[in-house]
């Protein structure tokens, strides 16, 4: 294999210091799930049942011998 001008160079093993600071800066920004809200008992059912955007595709195109 020739190892010419745009051959690919090892990448560089960062330090454990490195690697500390970018996982602490990682769990600093990344979005952490809200906690559930026991005083609203609505939290818990499901709202969307039963909506037009919860049938199938199909279901939801006009048909021609539908129309009036």
């Amino acid at each position: 294999m020739s190892t010419g001008p745009l051959a690919l160079r090892p990448r560089p093993e960062p330090g454990p210091e490195v690697m500390a600071a970018i996982a602490a800066a990682v769990q600093l920004v990344w979005p952490q799930p809200a906690p559930p809200d026991e005083q609203d008992p609505a939290h818990e059912t499901w709202r969307f049942s039963g909506r037009w955007w919860a049938m199938p595709t199909p279901m939801r195109r006009p048909r021609p011998w539908t129309r009036n």
